[in-house]
């Protein structure tokens, strides 16, 4: 998840904290998410050798380590990020620039001149996501540019029946959603985002869905090794994904809160409770000339769902 607390004249933007401890949280989520993509840090078809983006603009940055990494990778290609918190590195190449601004406000340089867009750990930033960056994005990609976001579902599943509904982290779970909906931020856009894609008028559209295991259980040593890394990095952002949240905008109590946390850090923590996370790619290209499916311009409301996990990655 990403993590600032920023308030504007019409209440917090992001209920998350921006201290020392969750900047580390980050760059450590940042490894784990590479592991997850085979050591990669982008789907899109952007090669070194064939084909790489001339402008790209990493959203809601964070610690900028994603868009530092593309810069290294692709040394002609110009890389802006945009965060509401100026916690990124000074020491960056040449080509990486890094801006103070809303993410969810008109973007810098977003006239149509990128050719590539990305999102990562995002969800809860929006109040809608399709209007708010992929509409958005549609909008300032070049033709032919593309628009890939990596979001997590903020829910945790279990294919065996080893997380049952009435759990803590389950409750917990369903607290922290509840919480983001009534605060106009949801957690839960990213089943989403193909038909927001298609909708917005992307084409070649692809999707992949990965098992993040909240800790060691699975059997393969990769998995387990992600899981081991996944539940370090829940532990250690938990109080402060609840305080945000439950606290201000729940209302519940601090000491409430913790009393909770107890046995919900220990269902993180129990391998028997063969619980994941949902982690899902999408990306799309906008067309040459960009029409809908159907040849002409489309409205929809951001409230489409999609619950296809043809490409969901398994766990053991």
């Amino acid at each position: 998840m990403a993590a600032r607390i920023t308030h504007t004249g019409q209440g917090v933007t992001y209920l998350f904290p921006n201290d020392q401890i969750e900047i580390e949280r980050l760059d450590n989520q940042h490894e784990l998410i590479k592991i997850l993509l085979d050591n990669k840090i982008y789907l899109s078809p952007w090669s070194r050798d064939k084909t790489c983006p001339s402008k790209v603009l990493d959203v809601a940055t964070g610690t900028g380590r994603w868009a530092v990494e593309l810069g290294d990778e692709f040394p002609s290609t110009t890389v802006v990020g945009i965060d509401l918190s100026p916690i990124q590195p000074t020491l960056v190449p040449l080509n990486v620039s890094f801006f103070v601004q809303d993410a969810s406000e008109d973007w810098e340089d977003g006239d149509g001149s990128f050719d590539y867009i990305h999102t990562r750990f995002t969800t809860g930033c929006w109040g809608d996501m399709f209007a708010d960056i992929v509409v958005k994005a549609f909008a300032s990609l070049q033709p032919n540019g593309w628009l890939e976001c990596q979001e997590l579902q903020d829910m945790a599943f279990s294919d065996d029946g080893s997380l049952t509904s009435d759990m803590p982290l389950s409750v917990w779970c369903r607290d922290l959603v509840e919480a983001s909906k009534r605060s106009n931020r949801p957690l839960v856009a990213a089943a989403q985002l193909r038909d927001w894609f298609e909708a917005a008028g992307f084409v070649d559209i692809q999707e992949k869905v990965y098992k993040l295991p909240i800790n060691g259980w699975p059997r393969d040593p990769r998995l387990k090794k992600l899981g081991e890394m996944w539940q370090v990095n829940m532990q250690n952002g938990l109080q402060a994904f609840s305080y945000g949240f439950m606290h201000r905008v729940l209302g519940k109590s601090k000491a409430e809160i913790e009393v909770s946390l107890v046995d919900v850090r220990k269902d993180i923590t129990n391998p028997q409770i063969h619980a994941y996370n949902r982690f899902y790619v999408v990306w799309g290209r906008k067309p040459a000339v960009p029409t809908t499916a159907s040849g002409s311009a489309v409205v929809v409301s951001s409230s489409s769902s999609r619950a296809s996990m043809d490409t969901l990655i398994p766990a053991q």
